[in-house]
C-alpha cells in the first residue's frame, strides 16, 4: 500500500467527518455525539497532517511507521463516534451514514496497515 493510497483513504474519512460535523451543527444533537464528531473531525485532520509530513521527502518505510499511530487514533475516534451515535437513539440519517462511512473507512485502513506489518 502506497502512502498516497493511505492519504486518499484518510481524506475520505475526513470528508465523512466534515459531513457529520455539518449535520451535527444543523440539528439538535446530544452533547456526547457532538463531541465525538468534533473529536473524529480533529483526529482526521491530524492524520492528514501526519500523512502530508511523512510523504514530503521521506522514504516509504519510515512514513508508514509514522502513520500507524494517527490511523489507530483515527479508528478509535470513529469507534467512539459510532458508539455515541448508537447511544443517542434516533439520529439524523445523514449524520448516521456519515459516521458509519468514516468508521468503515478508518477500520479497513487500520486493518490493511496491520497486515503490512
Amino acid at each position: 500500500m502506497q502512502s498516497n493510497d493511505i492519504q486518499q483513504r484518510i481524506q475520505s474519512v475526513e470528508q465523512c467527518a466534515d459531513e457529520a460535523k455539518r449535520a451535527v451543527s444543523s440539528g439538535s444533537v446530544p452533547g456526547e455525539l457532538r463531541q465525538s464528531v468534533e473529536a473524529l473531525h480533529e483526529q482526521a485532520r491530524q492524520a492528514q497532517q501526519a500523512c502530508n509530513s511523512s510523504t514530503s521527502g521521506q522514504q516509504q518505510g519510515g512514513g508508514m511507521e509514522q502513520l500507524r499511530q494517527p490511523v489507530m487514533q483515527l479508528e478509535q475516534a470513529a469507534d467512539r463516534a459510532m458508539q455515541a451515535c448508537r447511544s443517542a437513539g434516533s439520529v439524523d440519517p445523514q449524520l448516521e451514514q456519515a459516521i458509519q462511512r468514516a468508521h468503515q473507512e478508518a477500520s479497513s485502513l487500520k486493518k490493511q496497515m496491520q497486515q503490512m506489518g
